[in-house]
Parts: structure tokens; sequence; C-alpha cells
């Protein structure tokens, strides 16, 4: 490796070699706008991110549920396309959601937790130290937010849902034990408590144990015309099966014959006695069962197009093209509704909140589409493909552009590019969040490649596309910093920065393609990966300076090439003591960077952050660099909220900065580092944004008109923020 000196920049200062704190002074005329919600918050109204399981009402209202909504809509009402409720109080203070629900013509019963936040809430409201409450919050359909106490109940002494919460199951904090099936008439409330391999049968009105049977690792539960229950057992076991029960729980004849390959996910009865099943599995279906002559179910025509999304053109969304069923109901009117999440029910003890939600209904018999809502975007930031500025990536989706409609309308969902059928072994199912996110789009040799990064950027994924397999993206490479944790994959070092090229093209991590560079393991930890325009990766290490991998064409499957041997190093330039963020434009061989000095230090506290100081060099590969500037960013952490940055963006003329806690984008004149102005949430999207909370939470883009576009990763409403400006 070269190593070039500090000693050998040149530096040309600009009102000194450190500016004075140059934030932006002034507004600028831009438009907020947004990618990837039905809802932009102006209206009060986002669509959740999650769903994990869904009850229809009498009157067409769909209840959801979810261990996690971001700001705190884990259960919630819509009807007719619209947002009507939160119920609320199941978010923070040791409250969480949950993984179902049901409804009667009178309550809301909703799966969720409570714990003691490391027992640091103590009382009659929280569980003892070191355990957690499971059960069921009850609330009024006339107003979710408020609970319906009845004697026994607990919790919640502080708030409108006092004495609303029953706890079914007490554990070890640590330990699923989350409700995964639950049913009510006016009368009776049947609940699955997995984690008890139980169901137990409660008064509806006084929420009184009736009685209870076995059933092994019980989930979802669906009441039949006839009284009786179908139930999915075996979840998480890996033998699920459907079960049918009366009442009083006599089982009744044996499991409900399913075809080869299905994952029963959710059942539900149709107002003709149909019983719909949803499979998770490579059909992505609904399965349709008829009730015979006999009594006995046949089955009938499935709902949906055979593999659903990933059916061709794969990863293209459409209309009863499924994504990761986790919920379905049919209404008495005759509306089927499907709820998806694009992965399926999360598996046990996991925090997943799965892949982007998608509520849609449609007219039962017809299967016509009658509305569909989105919540597509969580921790994930957008990109633009260099060849168009209408197509605009994250992780796992891509989405198409219309500048020309009013604003919130701009965007389509085009595709999805994950596929965890024939690619399992993508590595963004195995760091952490198991999502893909902070995505770069990149045009070389004539083909087009995806990078992403994991959230703290310790990973960076390679993927490639092909005719063949459409939309989707195919897990191409991985280099990695440090090793997984975990088990997977096999074959990583235990030690130190290793990288995989899938040679064989077929997708999977085989151990005689993975490499390894264990002497460079203290170096590189906690570094920012950044790829140029021709597939050079580059490395911001936090204390040994830069390095680049030049892309070393590409191989037989396709695949980038990278090498260790390869790569160049270049030293740490003043006035910097600590690299965080990293951007290199090829074509003018101009370096930006960001991070910390002598001046101000890096601290542990600011882990995330880009730093107080951004640099320009020229020349940056000739080994004698020019530093155009550096300045000051804006940076106090002693204020509320502190004012940090987090991320890098450079279009055209200028430089954007999105700072942490305070909903700002602050731009500069990319040419000599004048502060410009600066871009916060209009009132399209309630003024407001969640932290930009991962390390590449923006990028930008010029349009031939001028016009500068600017994507921003909203952490708090599954959405990403689009400013729009010209200068």
């Amino acid at each position: 490796m070269k190593l070039f000196s500090r000693l050998g920049v040149a530096v040309v200062l600009i009102h000194g070699l450190i500016s004075q704190n140059v934030s932006a002074q002034s507004n600028l005329n831009y438009s907020t706008s947004w990618i990837g919600n039905s809802f932009g918050f102006g209206d009060g109204k986002w669509m959740q991110q999650d769903i994990q399981a869904i009850s229809v009402g009498a009157d067409g209202t769909i209840y959801t549920n979810s261990p996690w909504d971001e700001s705190g809509s884990e259960i919630a009402a819509y009807r007719a396309g619209d947002k009507l409720a939160i119920a609320g109080s199941t978010h923070g203070w040791g409250a969480a959601g949950g993984d179902a629900v049901a409804v009667n013509h009178t309550y809301l019963y909703g799966a969720m937790s409570i714990g003691n936040q490391s027992n640091a809430l103590v009382g009659a409201d929280y569980p003892p130290a070191n355990q957690t409450w499971y059960g069921i919050t009850r609330r009024t359909l006339a107003k979710l937010a408020t609970g319906a106490p009845f004697s026994g109940g607990i919790g919640n002494s502080a708030n409108a849902t006092k004495n609303s919460f029953l706890a079914v199951e007490t554990v070890t904090t640590g330990i699923d034990a989350s409700i995964r099936g639950l049913a009510a008439t006016d009368s009776e409330l049947y609940v699955a408590d997995t984690y008890g391999n139980r169901i137990v049968v409660y008064d509806a009105q006084t929420m009184q144990p009736l009685r209870s049977w076995s059933v092994v690792s019980p989930a979802r539960i669906a009441i039949d015309t006839d009284s009786t229950l179908w139930v999915i057992g075996g979840f998480g076991t890996g033998s699920l099966s459907i079960l049918h029960f009366r009442a009083d729980g006599t089982a009744l004849a044996g499991p409900l014959p399913l075809p080869a390959g299905t994952v029963p996910t959710d059942l539900t009865i149709t107002p003709t006695g149909q019983l719909l099943v949803a499979d998770n599995g490579v059909s992505q279906q609904i399965l349709v069962f008829n009730k015979g002559a006999d009594g006995q179910m046949q089955a009938g025509a499935s709902i949906g197009t055979r593999n659903g999304i990933f059916h061709p053109v794969r990863g293209v969304p459409g209309d009863v093209r499924f994504n990761g069923i986790t919920g379905i109901g049919v209404d008495p009117a005759g509306n089927l509704y499907v709820a998806q999440n694009g992965e399926g029910p999360r598996a046990p003890g996991s925090a997943s909140v799965g892949q982007g939600a998608v509520l849609e209904s449609y007219v039962y018999g017809t299967r016509v589409l009658n509305w569909r809502l989105y919540g597509l975007s969580f921790v994930d930031s957008g990109t633009f493909d260099p060849a168009t500025p209408a197509s605009v990536y994250t992780g796992s989706k891509r989405f198409t552009l219309n500048y020309g409609q009013p604003v919130g309308h701009e965007w389509s969902y085009a595709a999805f590019t994950l596929d965890r059928f024939d690619y399992p072994d993508d590595p963004a199912f195995h760091e952490p969040r198991g999502v893909r996110g902070e995505p770069m789009v990149r045009r070389f040799d004539g083909r087009r490649f995806l990078y992403t990064l994991d959230s703290g950027a310790h990973y960076l994924n390679v993927y490639r596309f092909d005719a063949a397999h459409g939309e989707i993206a195919i897990p191409s490479g991985l280099l990695a910093q440090n090793p997984l944790p975990g088990a997977w994959p096999a074959a990583q070092p235990t030690y130190g920065e290793w990288m995989w090229r899938d040679s064989n093209g077929n997708g999977a991590v085989d151990a005689s393609e993975i490499s390894s560079n264990p002497s460079t393991g203290s170096t590189v930890g906690d570094g920012f990966w950044w790829v140029d325009e021709s597939g050079n990766v580059w490395l911001a290490t936090p204390l040994s300076g830069v390095r680049e991998m030049p892309l070393q064409g590409l191989d037989s499957a396709g695949n980038p090439t990278y090498t260790y041997a390869s790569s160049k190093m270049f030293a740490m330039p003043a006035p910097f003591t600590r690299l965080a963020r990293l951007v290199y434009i090829a074509s003018t061989d101009t370096m930006y960077l960001s991070g910390f000095t002598s001046g101000v230090p890096w601290d542990s506290t600011h882990w995330k952050e880009a730093g107080p100081v951004l640099a320009r060099y020229e020349n940056w590969s000739t080994g004698k660099p020019t530093q155009v500037y550096a300045i000051s960013l804006p940076w106090n952490t002693q204020s509320d909220p502190q004012t940090t940055t987090v991320g890098v963006a450079v279009a055209g003329d200028y430089v954007f900065v999105a700072e942490l806690y305070t909903d700002r984008v602050d731009v500069y004149d990319a040419r000599n580092g004048t502060a410009v102005g600066y871009m916060t949430p209009g009132a399209s999207v309630g003024g407001t944004s969640g932290w930009v909370d991962v390390y590449l939470g923006i990028s930008a883009m010029r349009r031939d008109n001028g016009e500068y576009v600017v994507l921003v990763e909203d952490d708090a409403r599954a959405k990403i923020l689009m400013y729009r400006w010209t200068p």
C-alpha cells in the first residue's frame, strides 16, 4: 500500500484554516415533499411502518397491531383508504404493541407487552425486576385511546388506559411470550398463549378466564360460522398446521390439508363460510377452502398471482401481487383486506419491523382494488439512479418520480428489489436489523449496480441486476470491516476484515468465496464506506486515513471485483484527527471529508455523527492534494436539542449537510464552502421529521433544469423527505 504524508497536502486558506461557524444565515426558497408513505403528516396522519396483524370490524374498519411503530401507531384504525385513529399507550414507558388484534361490536383487544426499561420503572404499573408482562389491552371501539377497565385490570394508572391491561404471561425479560392470536365474539375472547402452549378463553365483558386447553405454539385464530375454531399451531417450531376445535376445546378432524410448501400466517372466515388461509410460502397467495355438503373443507381457487410480487416481472408490485402477508379479513359487505410487510410475521425473539407495510382492500368477488395504503421506508434512505433523475432506490425498493405532480404525489412504488426466496443468503438478512438500507446506485461497464450499507456503515453490500430476475437486486458481494455477530456465515474469520464475492453467481455465500484481511482489523473498524461513480470503493477509517480499493473489473458472473492487495492508503489529512464521512467525485478527483479535529475532538457519545468540520481537497489521487477549504459545521452539544451533523451529500455546485436532531439541512457552496442557506420540513409534512438515524441518510441530485432534489431519511413516520430547490 502506498502511504501519502499529511505533510504533502497543500492548503488554500479560506477565512483561515478552519473558518468560523458558517451555519446557514437565511432560509432558501424550496418545497418539501416525501416518498414512500400514503400520508405526509401535514394532515396529522401517517401509515405505520409495520403491520403484524389485522382485525376487521362490522363497518369495514381495519384495526392493526405491531410491536413497534416509531411514532406510536402500533395499534391503529383505517377505513376506506383513510386513517381514523391511533390507540396510543403502546409505545414507551415500558409499553410496546404486539402481534395480534381482535374486535367485537364494542371492544378492541390488542396484544401488547409491558416492561420496566431495565428495571428503571417501578411500582404497580410495571412488572417486577427483570420481568416482562405479555398480555392484552382492551379499548373501546368508540375511542381507541380510551381503555376499557375491568376488575383485575392493571397498568397505565397515569393515562386514559388505566387498569385495562390483562397480563397473560409474566416471563424473564428477554423471553418473547407475545400473544400470537386473538379472536372475539361479543361474549367470549379467545387468546393464543403461544409461549404457554394453550388456548385461553376469557369472558369478553369481565375478562375473567373461563376455560383453556393445550395446543402446541398456537397462533392465529378464526371463529367459523358454526362457532368452531380454526387455529394455526406450531408457530415458530418449523412444523405449522391448521387445527380445528369446538369452542370448548374438543379437537375435531385432523389438520386441514394444505398444499406442499404452505406457510400459513393468518386465517379468516368469509360471510358465506369460506375459510381463507394466508400463505407466506413461495406461492404468496390466499388459499380458499369451501365447506362441502359433508362439512369437510375442500380447496377452491386461490386468490392472488402465483408467487405474488415475485411473479414475472419479478419485483414489480401490482394488484393481488402479494408480498409477505401478515393479516387478512373480509367485512360483511364483501370487501377483502390484506396486510403485508414484505416479510411475514416476525419470528419468535425477533425485533423485526418488516420490510415496509402495505394495507389494501379488494372487492372479494371480483378482486378489483378498492384502495391501498403504503408505509414503505423506515431507517432507510434514498438515492438516484445516475441514468435518470426519475428513478429513486432505497435499500429494498425503487420509486418512480413524476416531478409535475402535486406535493406528495410525485412518487409511485415501482419495485421491491429484495428476494428472500431465491436469495436467503442475502447479507442484508444477516446484518443488524435484517433489512437493506442506505443505498448507492452506480453504473459502469454498461451495467447497473446497487451498493448498500447497514445502519452503522460496518458492512458494504454489493448487488447486480440481470434481465432474467427483473427488478431483483442479486447478492453479488460483501465487504465487512469486522465479523458479523452470530454464526453466519460459517466461514467468516473470527477477527478482522473480510470480503465475499459471488464468483459462481448463485447468490449464496460459499466458504470458498470468502477472503480475509485480518491484519487490518483494528485500523478500519467503524469506518464509512463510499463507492464512486467508477465503482471504486473508498473507506474513511476513523484513525488511519483514507483507503481506496480500485475496481478490478467484473468477473465472469458480472460481479465487481475488489482485492486487499490492490488497495491504496492515504494518510489522515490536515486538519482531521478522526474521519467520519467521505464523498469522492472521481470525474474531478475531488475529495470531501468530514470529521473531528484537535479543536473539537471525537467522543463516544457522538459515535454516529459526521463531525464538526468539512473539508474539500482537489487532485486527491495525485499524492499531493490541495485543500481548498475546511469549514466548521453546525455543532453545539450543549443545546437542547443538540446541534450535530450526521450526513453529507454533494451534487453540482452544492454540499448538503443533514443535522441529526434538528430537522435541518444546511447548504454550502461546494466551490468555496460559503454558507448558502438551510432547509427544514415544510407544512406538507407537518413541519417536522424524525432524526436522521443512519450514516448515509442524505443524497442529492441536480436535474437538467437546474433544480436540486435532496432526499433525507425520516426516522419517525415511514417515509423519505424530499426537498426541491432551484438556486
